[in-house]
């Protein structure tokens, strides 16, 4: 009975691990704005277009990868731009990850 009592402590231990907050590193550099999917391969930032860079990744508040049409029209993101103008990386954000304050839960299994 005490080993069951022990193994279940221990696994409670090692779950709690897993949903500990993590922190987003986007950063101090991303530009904030209000993005808009216009298709799979642009977005609209703040009334301008721009393309989407090849392998460009859009992370939601809980840091997994989402496509373009899965962000809501006019939601608030941070967002870097490659060499040649186009966006590399979005990060949609709420006002605690406008401020840098914001940990994000991740999940046991995320890889993102």
């Amino acid at each position: 009975m005490r080993i069951l009592i022990v193994a279940f402590f221990v696994a409670c231990l090692i779950g709690s691990a897993f949903a500990q907050p993590v922190r987003r590193n986007i950063p101090a550099d991303a530009a904030l704005g209000k993005i808009t999917a216009t298709s799979a391969s642009q977005v609209e930032i703040d009334g301008k277009t721009f393309g989407l860079a090849p392998g460009a990744r859009i992370l939601s508040q809980r840091n997994l990868t989402v496509t373009p049409n899965m962000v809501t029209p006019g939601a608030p993101a941070r967002y870097l731009l490659d060499a040649r103008g186009q966006v590399r990386a979005i990060w949609l954000v709420d006002e605690d990850d406008r401020t840098g304050t914001a940990p994000v839960q991740r999940s046991p299994g995320t890889t993102n």
